[in-house]
């Protein structure tokens, strides 16, 4: 479902009730009832208590899902956000067309990690886990020595609390150069 009041309105049809039917059996308005379904109006903790009392829904259903798809939308606008700050510090320029819907993840993280600031980055970690990010920085970051190892130094202090970080990326840098003598 994309939105709280198509999973409402399914459910009152599924059922073969009429919304003004459902509206005066659970005491609300029908035009209540209608403007939450056409996300005119705000799903309220009561009204979807009722909803799920009415249905015999499993308690919670409707408020975990209406939770759910307001994360959902958060984390697509702090990606959109993103990716249009990394669009205008020209961060992208080999991409053609790229959107949120297309650009991978572990991409979004080293761009930002890379272009922004600090305030954009502290967004990553609420669009990711914390171990899928550093899983991201030791893979694209970490190991490209010292191109990149003031930054890479930063971060490893700052978001990963690794003690004596020089020491570490040096040898995260040793191990991949190994991996890569290995693989050839």
């Amino acid at each position: 479902m994309k939105n709280i009041g198509q999973y409402i309105d399914s459910i009152i049809k599924e059922a073969g009730y009429k919304q003004s039917d459902v509206a005066r059996a659970i005491g609300v308005s029908r035009q209540l009832l209608s403007y939450v379904i056409a996300e005119r109006r705000e799903l309220s903790m009561q009204l979807a208590l009722k909803l799920e009392s009415f249905f015999n829904l499993p308690e919670g259903k409707i408020v975990k899902m209406q939770a759910e798809i307001a994360i959902n939308r958060y984390k697509q606008r702090q990606k959109t956000e993103l990716l249009e700050q990394l669009l205008n510090a020209k961060a992208l320029w080999s991409y053609a067309n790229v959107s949120v819907e297309n650009i991978p993840d572990d991409e979004l993280i080293e761009k930002v990690f890379i272009y922004l600031d600090l305030n954009e980055i502290s967004k990553i970690f609420e669009l990711y886990s914390r171990d899928y990010i550093r899983k991201v920085w030791r893979e694209k970051l970490a190991i490209q020595g010292d191109y990149l190892f003031n930054l890479n130094v930063m971060i490893a202090l700052y978001y990963f609390d690794i003690n004596q970080p020089e020491r570490y990326l040096k040898r995260l840098e040793r191990e991949h150069i190994k991996n890569q003598i290995n693989y050839a």
